[in-house]
């Protein structure tokens, strides 16, 4: 049976949890503060943790919050219990990384089908994972996720050149996704027709899904990118649960070294779900007041989310020749700096768009292509860049050799 820690102030629910779960066989661990909570965490390793909101010391979004960047926590069952009600306090709870919301006062039946609920689902997470022995893993793919506020601006045409880019460089197994669940334009882009999307996966039962109800799913484009289109019809999106894209973005981490979001333009739960996933945030932005000011938004939303700062990393793309704002003054309003600004490239880019052929794979010479190429090196994982490949593809090869001339070029500078 499982092992369940308890972090709550009110004694009284230690001793109502306590007789719910111990008939059942549950051992049940208790602690009255976020912090004690946190330690017991790390000696016992449950597998269920549930938290009160209202801690002594830290809150239990707090709580959760911490656990979740703890990679040995990535899959435990959280709940958070709270005598908060509103549909904002649900959502705060499932943003900090909560798996249920439980009002105060319960029944103590209706936690233990909640819990089992949630022990189930793990069950089918570690089954699926390729650790061995359900053991959770210890290398997870790093996520990217591509989002904006304003559509428009080219977020799924970074989103589909990034993914190819990180798979030329290192040819290993990388996935894009499309969240766009309403309109998504990712399958387009690559030029592949829509066999089978998202949707086909809207009659499964979350807690029964499992990595070959997936891979039915993913397509292959010719780079040898893997890909999850979105549904064609926003009909078919709307058959789709929102658990369905959460278990299937924790079973599908672990069978790649790469996995590109693009997201809807909005904080959808799909969208939540995702970002909170992510390791890094581009956020894409255009020269102009409206999308500045839905990048502000975006920024603000993320601060209230409490992600860090380094994870979100700015894109500027500039998306019309002159009258822009210019990128000092962009930087100033949002207080961040921009890491990558692609420069006016109409004509390429709306070929690449009209004949559903990516840049990068089709035009890697392409001034933006080398930049785009460039910048897939940037944002790969560090135990990539560190070491040369054993095998290094053609684009690590056009990577480096752009990096030794600008290493010779800064030192013949350096030394006039």
């Amino acid at each position: 049976m499982a092992t369940v820690l308890l972090i709550d102030d009110e004694i009284i629910f230690h001793r109502m949890i306590e007789h719910a779960l111990r008939p059942l066989g549950h051992m049940v661990y208790t602690e009255l503060t976020g912090t004690q909570g946190l330690e017991a965490a790390n000696i016992l390793k449950p597998d269920v943790i549930i938290t009160d909101l209202n801690l002594p010391d830290i809150s239990g979004y707090e709580v959760t919050r911490r656990l979740r960047r703890d990679p040995a926590f990535a899959h435990t069952p959280i709940m958070v219990l709270t005598s908060q009600a509103g549909l904002q306090d649900k959502l705060a709870s499932f943003e900090s990384g909560a798996d249920d919301h439980i009002t105060k006062p319960f029944e103590p039946e209706e936690l233990v089908a909640r819990m089992t609920v949630l022990l189930r689902r793990m069950e089918v997470i570690r089954h699926a994972l390729p650790s061995g022995e359900g053991a959770v893993p210890t290398k997870m793919a790093k996520m990217i996720a591509v989002h904006s506020l304003r559509g428009g601006i080219g977020t799924s045409t970074l989103a589909v050149n990034l993914a190819i880019a990180l798979r030329s460089l290192w040819n290993t197994p990388t996935l894009l996704i499309d969240l766009v669940l309403m309109a998504g334009q990712v399958a387009l882009l690559l030029n592949m027709p829509l066999k089978r999307t998202w949707a086909d996966l809207a009659g499964i039962d979350p807690l029964e899904m499992d990595t070959e109800a997936l891979h039915s799913i993913i397509e292959n484009h010719k780079s040898g990118l893997s890909f999850i289109a979105a549904p064609t019809f926003p009909t078919e999106a709307e058959m789709l649960s929102d658990e369905t894209l959460n278990v299937s973005l924790k079973l599908l981490r672990p069978h790649y070294d790469y996995l590109i979001a693009d997201l809807p333009h909005d904080f959808s739960e799909v969208a939540l779900i995702a970002l909170e996933m992510a390791d890094v945030i581009l956020l894409v932005l255009a020269p102009e007041l409206s999308s500045l000011r839905a990048a502000a938004a975006a920024l603000d939303t993320y601060t209230k989310l409490n992600y860090p700062p380094e994870k979100i990393k700015l894109v500027l793309n500039n998306v019309f020749p002159k009258h822009g704002l210019p990128r000092d003054r962009i930087e100033q309003a949002l207080k961040k700096p921009v890491t990558l600004s692609l420069p006016y490239s109409p004509d390429i880019l709306v070929q690449s768009i009209n004949l559903g052929k990516p840049i990068l794979y089709h035009s890697p010479d392409e001034p933006i292509s080398v930049l785009l190429e460039d910048f897939a090196f940037f944002m790969s994982t560090e135990e990539h860049k560190k070491i040369r490949p054993e095998k290094p593809t053609q684009a690590w090869k056009r990577v480096y050799d752009r990096f030794m001339e600008a290493r010779k070029a800064k030192e013949k500078q350096s030394q006039r």
